[in-house]
């Protein structure tokens, strides 16, 4: 928002403290425009930049590094740090824009898209109390292995790891300048948090199982803070305030700016979601990169500082918060269901352009009056226009005054789409959606106890065990209702590399029974390889039932022909055509259009059947 925006009053309401000035940088408003436009092609079309969501651990970096070193230089000026004016501020920064954005996004959903409003409402109390990663975290949600329409508001979780950071960091960093003091003491606060970042990419590293669900290792601000807490120490040994000031700095500054941005952009354009060893060096690769950009944008003199200041860059980094707020449900609401963004680029476009333009208005007319005047000034000014007792001018109108009328229609339309919002969330059906699938069927597995080793054959536990992915979880219900008795190990965005060494753990416990049915593929790694790898841990006495994939896969064909030629190449091993099946019926599925809706969960099992009755 411009420095015009804001509300003119004949007689203002007491300000709030402002802020202590601090010098200009334009450099890091081009390190906010990289991050964001890095985020926002990854999520317009992932294969254009597979390693676009990088770009939030630039943000974390950038974070870390502000915000300590305005508490350290608030010290330093005051002696002390005002923890309750520190916070108010960050309220004040990030809370109004936020809640514009939930109530308006919601109401339009509940007016266009009613299929995408979570039927909890959880997903909104969660992002308005900085909760939604660990929100993410509870109901296993991905944020690779994801198909269709993208869920509204899951991008929000990077301000849950941010904010949580922001109420706890200040009392870390409070209690370390009070116990190290100045002079050599001064080493060990700048010792203790690089420390602090390994013990979260140690954390990361310890809960990644490749093959599996990564939604605990990247939403966990235990596991995702290590960004932040980087750019908290190199805030700590470099401030701004105390730069190198060596004749030579500008360009060594440059230097590092120029290898972190290289750097970035050849994980950026080559990492994928899927890449062995992301967890957690490539993170750690990302994470320094930005490191050096950061640096070298907070100093100045250097052409690369002048790049970074560009002004198309500073335009885009000053709104950068409101791009990242609007983009991606606007991207979710603009996609048809049944299709992911990829599959749809020239949309996804559309609303990411969008997305500018609001977040140009968001600026303008909500984040800037609030955070030069606060809250409290703002609402009583909004008040003022409001009652028309007063005639004041909005945008520094110096000129003239406008008509009350106009702040009035703003209020009726802010009324209304709250009204409306609640309506929508109140009236969401839910049971419809992949998710919804997916939670009804690990309902319905969650009453399989474990079998003693040894004993799962002669206990009755039925003659099939199912190792699958989230497809096989939402035909989870049909599957049990059409096979009493099967023991169904299914979790979402397990991967088909995963399958080797999940069977010999099953197999080690005496929990193969004589069927094997194997529904994996959907989450695109793995192949013939691994299936083979399958076949021999099962054995030649187990009949093997292998499920082709089905839905706007990039790998389906890849994973089907490796699934046929493995059937073709051993006795015991049969297919059961889910994508025969239901193809050119896309009503009997979810709205991501791959996971089977209950009438396609039916279908599925069917075809199990169908395959196994071949095979007799």
């Amino acid at each position: 928002m411009s420095d015009s925006a804001t509300l003119m009053m004949r007689r203002p309401a007491a300000p709030e403290p402002p802020e202590a000035p601090r010098p200009y940088r334009p450099g890091l408003d081009g390190v906010r425009a990289v991050a964001v436009l890095l985020v926002v092609v990854y999520h317009v079309a992932p294969s254009w930049l597979p390693g676009g969501f990088l770009g939030v651990d630039v943000f974390f970096v950038l974070s870390g590094w502000l915000i300590t070193d305005l508490l350290c230089a608030e010290r330093h000026r005051t002696g002390r740090i005002d923890l309750a004016r520190f916070w108010i501020r960050r309220a004040r920064r990030l809370l109004p824009a936020l809640v514009v954005l939930l109530v308006t996004v919601t109401a339009v959903a509940a007016l266009w898209r009613p299929e995408r409003i979570d039927a909890s409402g959880r997903d909104v109390l969660s992002a308005l109390t900085f909760t939604n990663n660990w929100w993410q975290i509870s109901t296993h949600a991905s944020y690779f292995a994801s198909f269709g329409p993208p869920p509204l508001f899951q991008h929000l979780w990077t301000l849950g790891v941010e904010e949580q950071f922001y109420l706890a960091w200040p009392l870390v960093i409070l209690g370390l300048l009070r116990m190290t003091g100045p002079g050599p003491r001064t080493r060990i606060r700048v010792a203790v948090v690089p420390a602090a970042a390994i013990a979260s990419l140690t954390a990361m590293a310890t809960l990644h199982r490749p093959g599996e669900d990564t939604s605990r290792a990247y939403f966990g601000t235990d596991t995702h803070a290590f960004g932040l807490l980087l750019g908290a120490a190199l805030a700590l040994a470099v401030p701004a305030a105390g730069a190198w000031k060596h004749r030579r700095a500008p360009l060594l500054y440059g230097a590092a700016g120029v290898m972190g941005s290289v750097v970035l952009g050849v994980l950026a354009g080559g990492i994928r979601s899927d890449t062995p060893h992301l967890y957690p060096w490539g993170f750690t690769a990302a994470a320094c990169a930005a490191g050096a950009v950061v640096l070298a944008a907070a100093q100045s003199g250097s052409v690369f500082v002048r790049f970074m200041s560009t002004p198309w860059l500073r335009w885009i980094g000053r709104r950068s918060y409101g791009i990242y707020l609007w983009h991606m449900p606007l991207i979710a609401l603009a996609v048809p269901d049944g299709h992911g963004p990829g599959q749809a680029p020239l949309r996804g476009l559309l609303a990411a352009a969008v997305s500018v333009a609001v977040a140009a208005a968001s600026y303008r007319w909500v984040e800037k009056p609030v955070r030069r005047h606060g809250l409290r000034r703002t609402a009583a000014a909004v008040r003022e226009a409001l009652s028309g007792r007063r005639q004041g001018s909005w945008e520094g109108n110096r000129t003239g005054t406008r008509r009350s009328w106009r702040p009035r229609a703003v209020a009726v339309l802010a009324g209304t789409a709250v009204l409306v919002a609640a309506w929508g969330i109140a009236s969401a059906r839910g049971g419809d959606s992949a998710a919804d699938r997916i939670a009804a069927g690990e309902r319905a597995v969650q009453g399989d106890a474990p079998v003693p080793p040894g004993t799962s054959a002669r206990a009755g536990a039925g003659r099939i065990t199912a190792v699958g992915d989230s497809v096989m979880l939402a035909a989870a219900p049909a599957l049990k209702e059409r096979f009493p008795g099967i023991s169904i190990d299914a979790k979402v965005s397990r991967q088909l590399s995963a399958a080797p060494s999940e069977l010999r753990s099953l197999g080690a416990e005496g929990r193969l029974n004589p069927v094997l049915l194997v529904g994996l593929g959907t989450n695109g790694v793995g192949g013939r390889t691994d299936l083979e790898q399958v076949v021999r841990e099962a054995g030649a006495r187990r009949t093997v039932v292998l499920v082709t994939v089905h839905g706007p896969l990039a790998w389906k064909d890849q994973v089907n022909t490796a699934v046929r030629q493995t059937a073709a190449a051993h006795p015991n091993v049969v297919v059961a055509d889910w994508d025969r099946a239901v193809r050119g019926r896309d009503d009997l599925l979810a709205d991501d259009g791959v996971h089977p809706g209950p009438a396609g969960a039916r279908l599925y099992a069917g075809t199990v059947a169908r395959a196994l009755e071949q095979k007799k």
